[in-house]
């Protein structure tokens, strides 16, 4: 049986891992809307505020469906 104590610690130690995954991501998806404002003409860094802080859903998909369990979904 897991001692609670041990069990609250591999959340946190998950919980970590998730948020730098999410950090990594936000940073992969500001590269790539840089690029598409770079190739549709327009200019690089400076962007409106809005469109700094839209959120990605993250989908499961189907059991069975291959290794990764999840699908990004682009905004």
């Amino acid at each position: 049986m897991t001692n609670i104590y041990d069990a609250i610690k591999e959340k946190e130690n998950q919980i970590a891992i998730y948020q730098a995954q999410i950090s990594g991501l936000q940073a992969e998806i500001e590269a790539l809307r840089v690029a598409a404002r770079i190739l549709e003409g327009g200019s690089g860094p400076s962007v409106a505020a809005s469109e700094t802080a839209r959120p990605v859903a993250v989908q499961s998909a189907p059991v069975g469906a291959g290794a990764d369990k999840s699908k990004r979904v682009w905004p």
